[in-house]
């Protein structure tokens, strides 16, 4: 198989993405790679019980044979990250792809705002302070890849295309909440 396919599924299969905006040359490389080679990679992958899946400039793995989880079980599981996107869309309405940010100007807003202070409180409940629970969001994205720095300097971070997945997944909730309630 090709060179990078190593990489590539160390990266993806930690629940990680690659984002065709990423400022770091391994991660835009191993994207470039996958978009060249796309059929090789998803059927190389597909072999190992893992779909590659293609969103809007942005690949990562889904499992071709998960357990069967109720409607129910996967909302929960999906709840931290509806209070995530919940929390940075109050923070800022245009948090989204290519929006660029730092630590210290949401620890600022979370210190001013009364709204988005609480709704901190309730993301990381086992942090004790604001700048412990700002910390662990920013770990959070980066560690999905919805997130990078690009300027460890001033601490500068950027949202990634890959983030189109968190929003895309909540507006499905959001729709599908909104057909369940409309047919009642």
């Amino acid at each position: 198989m090709r060179a990078n396919t190593q990489k590539i599924f160390e990266r993806l299969s930690k629940g990680a993405f690659l984002s065709v905006d990423s400022s770091d040359l391994e991660i835009k490389h191993l994207y470039n790679d996958v978009e060249e080679n796309y059929s090789d990679y998803e059927s190389y992958f597909l072999e190992l019980g893992l779909r590659l899946e293609e969103g809007d400039g942005y690949y990562y793995f889904s499992r071709t044979h998960e357990a069967k989880l109720t409607v129910e079980q996967k909302l929960q599981g999906f709840a931290q990250w509806v209070d995530i996107l919940d929390f940075l869309k109050t923070y800022d309405l245009t948090f989204s792809a290519g929006f660029q940010f730092r630590i210290t100007h949401i620890l600022e807003r979370i210190n001013l705002d009364v709204e988005l202070r609480d709704k901190a409180r309730k993301l990381f409940r086992k942090q004790n302070t604001n700048q412990d629970i700002a910390e662990k969001l920013v770990n959070e994205l980066t560690g999905m890849g919805f997130a990078e720095v690009i300027n460890e300097q001033d601490g500068t971070y950027k949202v990634t295309a890959a983030f189109r997945y968190a929003e895309e997944m909540v507006n499905l909730i959001t729709i599908y909440n909104e057909d369940e309630t409309s047919s009642l």
